[in-house]
């Protein structure tokens, strides 16, 4: 990103601006000069976080083609210009709020799997985590839906698309190799076909 040929993700600056102690929009250079007689309202993680927090929601609760940037204008209390500042199109507004919900969901599974005693333990961890159980997880989906429809027209969510999955039945096959060495999983079954089995029936049970 530093050498120009890539651009930070939003999760990203999140990071580094919360690793720095200093807010998001100061650290991209956007926050408007403070006011004497009045100050700039700090929002948490600042702008272009709040703006995909905001878009996953709306997402969520409409429907990606329903939702406008004076949509998410309004609900960030800001202009539509200053969210295509950050973000110059929908595509840009869908990839970022793509990328979120998959930091997201993976900063979730590590922090299950860490307080799993064994590997069944793990597995139910996972499942329960992609379960839409919770009205959390049935918001994730519901933009998951969306994603879907999405990755089969645009290349950069397609991507996307198929690195989380990737990830996902790694993440997986490595829970059911360690189970069958550890016994806990019967001896002889094939971890990438299981893994691939067990994430068709979550989707289909999520869907």
């Amino acid at each position: 990103a530093l050498s120009g040929t890539r651009r930070f993700t939003v999760a990203e600056l999140a990071r580094i601006a919360d690793e720095g102690r200093v807010d998001a929009d100061w650290l991209l250079g956007t926050r408007p000069r403070e006011r004497e007689t009045a100050p700039a309202v700090r929002v948490e993680g600042g702008r272009p976080l709040q703006i995909v927090r905001e878009t996953v929601r709306l997402i969520a609760e409409h429907g990606f083609h329903a939702v406008r940037v004076a949509d998410i204008a309004r609900a960030c209390a800001t202009s539509s210009a200053a969210i295509h500042y950050h973000f110059p199109g929908r595509a840009e507004l869908l990839e970022a709020a793509v990328r979120w919900c998959m930091d997201e969901d993976t900063a979730r599974r590590a922090t299950h799997l860490a307080e799993a005693d064994d590997a069944a333990a793990e597995l139910r961890q996972l499942i329960a985590l992609q379960t839409p159980r919770t009205a959390q997880q049935r918001r994730q989906w519901a933009v998951w839906l969306d994603l879907w429809a999405e990755a089969a027209r645009s290349t950069a969510v397609g991507r996307l698309h198929s690195e989380y999955y990737r990830q996902w039945r790694e993440t997986v096959t490595d829970v059911l190799r360690r189970g069958v060495g550890q016994g806990v999983f019967r001896a002889g079954i094939d971890p990438h076909a299981a893994a691939l089995t067990l994430t068709a029936l979550i989707d289909g049970l999520a869907t």
